[in-house]
């Protein structure tokens, strides 16, 4: 005649017994996740809020052709290590490479890999044109803040005036 009421009872009893604990492991993996990317939501913002820059005395060289100047910048680190190779930049509205100077006109004098509080870090950009316009070089690190260098080539002073900026994206609270 088939099963009993009582066999019947179990199976639904057993069934939602599974589902309940299918439904917390769910749930318990969701609260792991979401509390995982706090934290690491966190750990990005206190690096930013700790990331200081400053352009250390100026430029350190300045050098000039009848066409064209190069200049090296010695960008100050004051805040906490960053990790140089995640490091991107821009200049003049193009996306350069810092390790490689082949490729383009902009790289580290050296090779960097961490760069620690107090310590530079020397950028050189080679072959500008000997003129008074305006350039920017943008360096972002790896923790999404940036370092923007502005400079022009004034021909009364026969050198450089530079300026810098710095910043960091604004996270959603």
């Amino acid at each position: 005649m088939g099963f009993s009421v009582s066999a019947s009872a179990a199976i639904i009893f057993i069934s939602f017994l599974i589902a309940a604990g299918t439904i917390y492991t769910a749930w318990s993996n969701s609260y792991a996740n979401v509390q995982a990317a706090r934290e690491d939501w966190y750990a990005l913002r206190l690096s930013q809020l700790n990331t200081l820059f400053s352009l250390n005395a100026g430029l350190s060289r300045f050098s000039n052709t009848t066409t064209y100047y190069n200049v090296t910048f010695a960008i100050r680190n004051n805040g906490v290590t960053l990790y140089a190779p995640h490091w991107s930049a821009v200049y003049d509205g193009s996306y350069v490479t810092l390790y490689n100077v082949s490729d383009d006109n902009v790289g580290f004098l050296r090779d960097y890999t961490y760069v620690l509080p107090g310590s530079s870090v020397l950028i050189n950009v080679t072959r500008i044109p000997l003129n008074s316009e305006v350039h920017n070089l943008t360096v972002v690190f790896g923790n999404g803040c940036w370092v923007r260098l502005t400079w022009y080539y004034s021909s009364a002073t026969k050198g450089v005036v530079a300026n810098v900026s710095r910043g960091c994206p604004v996270g959603v609270s």
